[in-house]
């Protein structure tokens, strides 16, 4: 029997590593999770200190879990899921809260988070534009309404 072992490169490596932390800073990680029994929810604490408190009864994999168990659940070493290792139970964090976001959140007010952060973007291209626009004299004054015609 022959064994097939791919090399991987330095190069490689390093791509791969950039790769995965440029996805950690984008997606949606988990610090800590704890069952909280007072409100029948599941606490998420995220990578970036906020916190989230779910119903259980929103967790489709929970739904149907004894309490007690619920103090097991864990954090996965790189954050991206929590487990019940017990009952073979993996939950995506950034699947999990993308998915309840909107029942949480009007969507007047999650259009409006949407829409004024792509008002703020920047790109190599608006900011050439926008020196352009400045060299020309900038954005044209608007008409005053009460001119005469």
């Amino acid at each position: 029997m022959t064994t097939n072992i791919q090399r991987v490169s330095d190069a490689e490596y390093a791509a791969a590593l950039a790769a995965g932390r440029i996805e950690a800073e984008i997606e949606i990680r988990a610090q800590a999770v704890r069952y909280v029994p007072e409100r029948d929810a599941i606490e998420i604490v995220t990578n970036h200190n906020a916190g989230f408190l779910i119903p259980r009864q929103w967790i489709g994999a929970l739904q149907d879990v004894p309490t007690k168990e619920l103090s097991k659940l864990e954090v996965w070493p790189d954050g991206s899921a929590i487990e019940l290792d017990d009952r073979d139970i993996h939950i995506s964090v950034h699947g999990l809260l993308t998915a309840i976001l909107p029942a949480m959140l009007p969507s007047r007010s999650v259009a409006a988070i949407f829409a004024s952060r792509g008002g703020q973007a920047t790109s190599r291209a608006k900011r050439k534009s926008s020196r352009a626009n400045g060299r020309k004299g900038g954005r044209p004054r608007k008409s005053s309404s009460t001119e005469v015609v």
